[in-house]
């Protein structure tokens, strides 16, 4: 961390609403998709002391609207493969952001999402409540609002919290399986110094890697290998470049046909002779084997039926999709992890046979 002061980076102070937005930068956050309101004065002074001390943040755009920040913040992921941060004007600007928090977390796209909070005091503190909607805007539980769609939530309490928040918010987001983190930002906390000697350190808290065991990739290699009418749905594309090229020499090494039921990303190109179409149900009623790749519904129980013999492969960052009530799809072995590492594993296992 630089400053024309020249001060060492334990002398440097910002206030906290800089110090959010220095710390992203430090951990790898490049841009805040932001629409802004009366809670980010703090937030603005931030940036602007921060230029004068020459430190780095992420590129701020300016967003005409919260539903479109979450959607570009959801496609430049899947761009980048890099966790994205969303910055929302208090309640209203947070309740805009809900549609795409549960796009977000339905499609296992990390976000760290962060509103203000309307001031607590009425006066006595810088950065207390000064205009009418500081009383319209105040919610009991304005987290409510994304709590369902969340993995992890918090509000900042004290400016020397920042940059373990920030970790935290950012680790767990970025967690397979990966999905949004919310964070409540109070303007009188935004508005206090803190301290700047941890703000430019490297991540402190890694997200967690997940993977199979190997043991379970082996069994689901010999199902597959040993099936007679094997059949993969997939919904959400292979995960990674590498692994859509691999999953396409397998399926063509092994003549097993690929539906893309509903599908969101290609798993497969529609020109290969393994693409088997959009509907299921040809397949399902004589398969022996089905290999789910990450997908929520990859059929219709009251349409499709399967054989009463017929295994069932789940794949993906969360093969059963805890987050959803009611998902009763049999799964007798479930592969966790990057989906594009779990194709990978497989294909690898496949070429042993």
């Amino acid at each position: 961390m630089k400053s024309d002061k020249q001060e060492k980076p334990g002398q440097i102070t910002l206030t906290a609403g800089g110090a959010v937005l220095a710390r992203m930068k430090a951990i790898g956050i490049d841009y805040i998709f932001a629409n802004s309101g009366t809670d980010f004065p703090p937030i603005i002074e931030g940036l602007a002391e921060a230029a004068a001390k020459d430190i780095n943040l992420p590129h701020a755009l300016i967003m005409p609207h919260e539903n479109a920040a979450m959607g570009m913040a959801h496609g430049y992921y899947l761009a980048t493969g890099k966790t994205q941060a969303v910055m929302a004007h208090t309640n209203v600007g947070l309740a805009n952001c809900a549609i795409g928090a549960i796009n977000a977390a339905t499609e296992h796209v990390p976000v760290v999402l962060m509103s203000g909070r309307t001031p607590v005091m009425e006066k006595g503190r810088l950065g207390a409540r000064t205009v009418p909607i500081g009383w319209g805007q105040e919610m009991r539980d304005q987290a409510a609002l994304v709590r369902e769609s969340s993995k992890w939530e918090y509000e900042l309490k004290f400016p020397e919290q920042v940059p373990d928040v920030v970790d935290r918010a950012y680790a767990i987001a970025s967690s397979v399986p990966k999905g949004p983190t919310y964070v409540s930002l109070p303007r009188e906390v935004l508005c206090e110094p803190c301290p700047g000697d941890q703000i430019d350190g490297p991540l402190r808290m890694q997200p967690v890697p997940v993977a199979p065991p190997q043991a379970s990739v082996e069994q689901a290699a010999d199902i597959l290998a040993n099936a007679k009418n094997p059949v993969i749905i997939a919904q959400r594309g292979t995960g990674t470049a590498e692994a859509f090229g691999r999953f396409a020499d397998l399926v063509d090494q092994w003549g097993i046909p690929v539906v893309q039921y509903w599908a969101i990303q290609l798993a497969i190109g529609t020109e290969h002779p393994m693409f088997a179409g959009m509907d299921p149900a040809p397949w399902l009623k004589d398969a022996d084997a089905v290999v789910v790749i990450d997908c929520l519904a990859p059929w219709s129980p009251d349409i499709h039926d399967l054989r009463a013999d017929c295994k069932v492969i789940q794949v993906g960052q969360n093969p059963l999709y805890s987050r959803f009530p009611g998902r009763n799809f049999a799964a007798d072995i479930s592969l966790v992890g990057e989906t594009g590492d779990v194709i990978m594993m497989l294909a690898d296992a496949m070429d042993r046979r």
